[in-house]
């Protein structure tokens, strides 16, 4: 999985701009649209690339909700959460997990935040919501 400066460029155009076409990619860096479509293939193929998503608009509650685990059951929890929610990050200290949640509305975050704490293992959680 080597990656290099034009997958590198590639890769910064996607994330500003996920539909953004193999054509324009091309024509921004100056090579074909069949290295362009290669490149991606061969980045999706190498897990470089996990998927292409899209962003909702500024009324979007971001948060990041902190996760303390039972380290007897740890493994399975962290399993449970990665297979739920698609940003999650392990850390080592006084919190074992951040789950960074988009959502609509504070009902629903609390609901979502309700469903991570009744995960067998969790022990705690702490939401925090970004200020815009």
């Amino acid at each position: 999985m080597v990656v290099d400066q034009k997958d590198r460029d590639i890769l910064n155009l996607l994330m500003d701009n996920a539909r953004i076409s193999n054509t324009e990619i091309a024509k921004v860096l100056n090579v074909s649209e069949g290295t362009v479509r290669k490149r991606i293939k061969k980045m999706m193929d190498d897990g470089i690339i996990k998927r292409f998503t899209v962003e909702t608009s500024d009324d979007t509650i971001d948060a990041l909700v902190l996760v303390k685990i039972d380290n007897k059951r740890y493994k399975d929890a962290l399993q449970k959460i990665k297979s739920r929610f698609r940003e999650v990050y392990d850390f080592s200290g006084k919190i074992d997990v951040a789950i960074r949640i988009r959502t609509d509305s504070t009902d629903n975050l609390n609901r979502i935040v309700d469903q991570i704490r009744e995960l067998d293992g969790v022990l705690d959680t702490d939401t925090l919501i970004r200020l815009q």
